[in-house]
């Protein structure tokens, strides 16, 4: 979930991982191994993710799909399925 958050965040403020990576302080291959869920990132590091996403590490680590309100589904959309 933390991984598909980040991307999710990070490709709607249209940045790209290298330039996510340098505002985060960390290396592009760990930042490919957070968004593929592969990483174990440190406190320190979510808490950066956070900032940079201008968010907070709780919506960074919450499952979306556990709470079909916050879905990025719009609710025109929501009707067809």
């Amino acid at each position: 979930m933390l991984g598909r958050n980040v991307t999710r965040l990070r490709k709607q403020a249209k940045i790209t991982k290298q330039k996510f990576a340098l505002m985060v302080n960390v290396g592009r291959p760990f930042l490919n191994r957070i968004e593929n869920g592969t990483a174990d990132p440190r406190l320190s590091v979510i808490l950066r993710l956070a900032a940079a996403l201008d968010t907070t590490p709780q919506e960074l680590l919450t499952d979306r799909s556990d709470n079909p309100a916050r879905n990025d589904v719009s609710p025109r959309h929501a009707r067809l399925g």
